[in-house]
């Protein structure tokens, strides 16, 4: 039985709540964005590989957006029959990459707490009026998965953390945002973005971010006054995910060879354990990021 329960605080929150916050918790995260499940460059291989590790480590699976690729659609100006997976050259297109998607997901289903959105999910959305990532979280809750919620481009995930009403509690605060305000910048790799993220996230513990299928994991100090007039330093964690499509070196022309770089593939794992200092109950998070 799993020690938390999650649920949805409002459209663009949900709250992940913790019940045995206590010496000895520790809770693992997937972190991830970017999957692109259903492009032909998608390395399923390294994504089921991290979802199986998932599994045994009992994390919970966050996830950032562009899940979907779906650009091989009637009316997106960018499709690419090279680009279509063979399985997918159907009228029914969409409808059938949702039901293939669910089928894959569907075992890890109950450990996935959020589907955020990309611009590709975005982009169908707009140019042919289907939500997919709201179709698939629809699909998987009929299915019986209802840990799933659908997030957005942007939002927050609040961790509440207790001890079944015996001691102190405490809480995290995750920012997402799909692109974290990034594009393909070959030097900076939108660690730009992070600084300027850090000016208006005042309440942001962790922030996740992809689309520019960069990855870094950069922990930002921050320094405080309490009421009583001590010095606090505390940290933000910005964590970026490359996700699972590479198609670099497998093609001699299109978007990717003619307008980015080789990208790594992977994810990012976050684990939170209990830590105390001073009477006070601190979560302690460290990140480490898994390429492939």
């Amino acid at each position: 039985m799993n020690n938390y329960t999650v649920e949805r605080t409002n459209a663009n929150v949900i709250t992940i709540r913790f019940r045995n916050y206590r010496p000895g918790f520790e809770q693992w995260f997937l972190l991830s964005s970017d999957r692109h499940h259903d492009s032909v460059h998608c390395d399923r291989a390294a994504e089921k590989k991290h979802l199986d590790e998932a599994l045994k480590k009992e994390a919970i699976i966050l996830d950032a957006g562009d899940l979907f690729d779906a650009m091989q659609g009637k009316f997106d100006p960018r499709r690419s029959m090279d680009d279509l997976r063979p399985e997918y050259r159907r009228e029914d297109y969409y409808d059938f990459v949702v039901k293939d998607l669910a089928d894959f997901y569907q075992p890890y289903a109950k450990n996935w707490a959020l589907f955020g959105l990309g611009n590709h999910e975005t982009a169908v959305l707009r140019n042919a009026n289907t939500h997919l990532a709201d179709r698939l979280v629809y699909e998987l809750n009929n299915r019986g998965c209802t840990n799933s919620f659908l997030g957005g481009f942007g939002g927050w995930v609040r961790f509440m953390f207790d001890n079944d009403g015996n001691g102190p509690r405490t809480s995290l605060t995750m920012k997402y945002h799909h692109s974290g305000f990034a594009n393909n910048a070959p030097v900076s790799k939108g660690l730009i973005g992070v600084n300027r993220q850090a000016v208006f996230l005042r309440d942001a513990d962790i922030v996740l971010n992809g689309h520019n299928h960069e990855n870094y994991y950069m922990a930002q100090v921050q320094e405080g006054l309490t009421h009583e007039g001590a010095v606090t330093r505390s940290y933000v964690h910005f964590i970026r995910t490359p996700g699972y499509k590479q198609s670099w070196g497998e093609a001699s022309y299109g978007f990717d060879v003619e307008k980015l770089s080789p990208k790594p593939i992977g994810a990012a794992w976050l684990c939170i354990r209990h830590y105390c200092e001073s009477k006070k109950i601190i979560p302690s998070v460290s990140v480490m990021m898994d390429v492939i």
